[in-house]
C-alpha cells in the first residue's frame, strides 16, 4: 500500500484509492457532522488540548454519539500514528472528521458517530510569519448567520466554498466574510484581528465567527502577557481605520496583511504575536 494515500477510517488504515463510503453516507447527503483541522510540528499535535474540548461541545451540539474510548488520549495516538506511517511525523496538516452513521432521511436511525482522519505532509517548518502582506477583498455575496453551528467547522461548508472560487477568480489572498448584519467576522480559513491605536479588536463568536483554536490561544498569550485586547464587532468602517489587520489559524499561525481595497496596513503586533509562537513550539 502507498505510504502517501493511507488514512484512517474507525481505527484502521486504508488507502484513499479503496472505496469506504456508500451513497446513503449523511455527510455526503445533509453534512452531518464536524472536523477539526490540526498542525503536527516534531511529533507532537499543536494545542491538542484545545482541539479536543471543542471536539467534544461540538459533537454533543451535534448529538454524536462517539464511543467511550475515543478519549484525548486514543485520538491522539491514532492521528501519531497515521502521521508515523506516513513518514510526515515532523510536519503534518491533519483533518479528524466526525459523522454520523448511515440511516434514515432528516430524521437519523441512529447517533452514533463515525470518524476519519487525513494527514498530508507540509513544506513550511514552524509558523513563518508571511514576508509579503496578504491582499484581501469582501466576498459580499453571501452572509454567514450567527448560531450554535456558526461557531464549529461543520461538514457544510458551502460559504467557504464559494468564497475560495471568488478569492480565485479575483487573484486574491483571503476575503472577508460577513454576518447577516452585514459586519466583518472571519476569512475564509482564519479568525481576524484589526490593531487601532494600540489595542487589538477581534470579532466575538457570537457574530457568527468560527472559536479558531489558534485564536483562544493567543487570547490566552495576550491575556498573561498584558496586551490589550476587546473582543468586539467589527463593521467595514472599521477596516479603515486600523493600523494593523493579521490572521490566524492553526495551520499558519499568524498572517499579517498588508491590503484591503486602497487601505495599507503596517507589521507590528503580529509579528510579537508570530515570535511568541515559533518560540513556544
Amino acid at each position: 500500500m502507498d505510504k502517501k494515500n493511507l488514512f484512517n477510517h474507525n481505527g484502521e488504515l486504508l488507502s484513499t484509492k479503496d472505496a469506504v463510503f456508500t451513497i446513503d453516507n449523511r455527510s455526503f447527503r445533509y453534512g452531518d457532522g464536524m472536523f477539526a483541522t490540526m498542525r503536527i510540528i516534531n511529533g507532537k499535535i499543536q494545542l491538542f488540548d484545545i482541539h479536543f474540548k471543542r471536539i467534544t461541545i461540538g459533537t454533543d451540539l451535534l448529538k454524536l454519539k462517539l464511543k467511550k474510548e475515543w478519549t484525548a488520549e486514543f485520538l491522539e495516538s491514532q492521528i501519531l500514528a497515521l502521521c508515523e506511517a506516513k513518514k510526515i511525523s515532523d510536519n503534518a496538516r491533519v483533518r479528524l472528521t466526525f459523522y454520523r452513521s448511515k440511516g434514515g432521511y432528516y430524521d437519523p436511525t441512529t447517533n452514533a458517530a463515525e470518524y476519519t482522519i487525513e494527514a498530508d505532509a507540509l513544506k513550511e517548518k514552524g509558523y513563518p510569519l508571511n514576508a509579503d502582506g496578504l491582499t484581501i477583498d469582501l466576498f459580499s455575496e453571501m452572509e454567514k448567520p450567527a448560531n450554535l453551528f456558526s461557531t464549529y467547522k461543520t461538514n457544510n461548508s458551502l460559504i467557504y466554498v464559494l468564497a475560495s472560487l471568488y478569492k480565485k477568480a479575483h487573484e486574491l489572498d483571503d476575503c472577508l466574510l460577513l454576518n447577516s448584519k452585514s459586519r466583518i467576522i472571519e476569512t475564509i480559513d482564519s479568525n481576524l484581528f484589526l490593531v487601532k491605536g494600540g489595542e487589538i479588536f477581534t470579532p466575538p463568536t457570537t457574530e457568527g465567527c468560527v472559536a479558531g483554536v489558534m485564536r483562544e490561544h493567543l487570547l490566552a498569550v495576550m491575556e498573561s502577557n498584558g496586551i490589550k485586547y476587546s473582543k468586539t464587532p467589527l463593521s467595514l468602517e472599521d477596516l479603515f481605520t486600523g493600523e494593523e489587520l493579521f490572521l490566524t489559524n492553526t495551520i499558519s499561525g499568524v498572517q499579517w496583511i498588508s491590503r484591503y481595497k486602497v487601505k495599507e496596513y503596517s507589521l507590528g503586533i503580529a509579528k510579537i504575536l508570530s515570535d511568541h509562537i515559533n518560540g513556544n513550539l
